[in-house]
């Protein structure tokens, strides 16, 4: 009985366990593909690994923020371009009378007749003359001054401020009485001190534009071999023409320092003649060769060194221009000081009233010829008559087409362009 219950029990183990014994006595796994069902059976459904649910949306990527789109930073306008646009939305009648600068009479307030031409005509400059200067009040004039120029002022016709000028030279050209004497140009020269003349004029500049004068129509840069000889005497600097360029620019750095616009005057050189150009038309027979050997070259220091304006001269040089004086000559003024001196400045001419420019054309048609040639500012002193001819002369070639709106708009670009450095307009 005992050893049926031993066999049973080995029987059930061999069945139940579903085991073989290999020939080497280890056991192998049977691979469930060995088990295949029979024909009828039905296919085993194998449990899945996990329930599938319904599909679940992504969980979507955070979106950033747009960025903000910047506002575009404006573009700054270049002054010269601002001025430009400026000058184009002026008045034909406007921009003529930034082209002028005049005189009158009176020391305390302009004549009823200027005002009236100010007003009219939009005037932009104003010159004062010796005898707009009271010079033997006690403090030399400059109070007085101050007054009229504040009276001047108030008849400006336009928003642009005016340029008023005076030659204050040095020496027997001042104006008024100055409480420390100012040196005549010869002596300057004879010093031979750049710091000298510097200060003097700087000087000269600031008292001026404490009194409302912004412009000083100086320095003269004539060279003659025997001064003496010509008209202008100790007005100038030397005979000398390095010494006359070296002594004239420290005056000219002097103005631009204490607040004046300066005028190296009279382009191209008074010089090589006895002849006054007050009274009659100055012939001098040089070539341009020598004119550059020896007068151009203070002029063309002064450029170098930035000068403000340059005054020209009523004198004919017929080697040069056979048909105009320097004062109506495109060869001097477009040809040379543009083209060849390389200036950009105002180019202004001697006052209008004297025979040099007279006795050469009427005042109407020398103020066409002036702008055309590429002069920028006409200056004529204490004569209304004059100063209505030459503003009529300008009316008409404007009118007309004679002075296109571009030959216009370049020189009252120049003109306020000066007006800039010696206020505080813009555009």
């Amino acid at each position: 009985m005992k050893r049926l219950c031993i066999l049973c029990l080995i029987v059930l183990l061999l069945v139940g366990c579903g085991r073989q014994e290999p020939a080497n006595g280890q056991i192998a796994y049977i691979p469930a593909a060995s088990f295949a069902p029979g024909p009828d059976a039905a296919a085993p459904t194998a449990a899945p690994l996990f329930t599938v649910g319904p599909a679940a949306a992504p969980t979507p990527e955070p979106t950033a923020a747009p960025e903000p789109t910047p506002s575009p930073t404006p573009t700054p306008v270049p002054m010269e371009a601002k001025l430009r646009q400026y000058v184009a939305g002026m008045s034909d009648k406007e921009k003529i009378g930034q082209l002028v600068m005049f005189g009158f009479s009176g020391t305390n307030t302009v004549s009823s007749e200027f005002a009236k031409i100010m007003e009219d005509y939009a005037i932009g400059g104003v010159i004062l003359y010796g005898a707009n200067i009271s010079r033997d009040d006690k403090d030399g004039g400059f109070d007085r001054c101050a007054k009229l120029t504040e009276d001047i002022r108030s008849h400006n016709a336009t928003s642009i401020p005016l340029l008023i000028s005076l030659d204050v030279e040095g020496g027997s050209v001042t104006r008024f009485r100055w409480r420390t004497k100012t040196l005549p140009a010869r002596t300057l020269g004879d010093q031979g001190d750049e710091e000298a003349a510097q200060i003097q004029f700087q000087r000269i500049a600031t008292a001026l534009s404490d009194v409302g004068v912004n412009t000083d129509l100086a320095p003269v840069l004539d060279v003659a071999k025997d001064p003496s000889k010509t008209f202008l005497g100790q007005r100038i600097i030397s005979s000398d023409e390095e010494l006359a360029a070296r002594i004239g620019c420290a005056c000219i750095e002097g103005l631009q320092t204490g607040g004046c616009l300066s005028v190296a005057k009279h382009f191209p050189g008074h010089g090589a003649t006895g002849a006054d150009s007050h009274d009659t038309t100055p012939l001098v027979k040089k070539t341009l060769e020598e004119l550059w050997a020896y007068e151009l070259y203070p002029f063309q220091q002064a450029v170098a060194a930035g000068v403000d304006g340059i005054m020209m001269a009523h004198i004919r040089y017929p080697q040069i221009d056979p048909d105009h004086v320097a004062s109506q000559s495109e060869v001097f003024m477009t040809d040379l000081l543009r083209g060849e001196m390389g200036f950009e400045g105002v180019i202004m001419a001697d006052d209008f009233r004297m025979n040099g420019l007279r006795s050469q054309a009427t005042l109407d048609e020398a103020a066409v010829r002036f702008i055309l040639a590429g002069g920028d500012l006409i200056l004529c002193g204490i004569n209304h008559s004059y100063q209505r001819s030459i503003l009529k002369g300008l009316t008409d070639a404007v009118a007309d087409g004679t002075i296109s709106e571009d030959r216009l708009n370049e020189s009252v670009v120049r003109v306020l362009t000066a007006k800039m450095k010696v206020t505080d307009w813009e555009p």
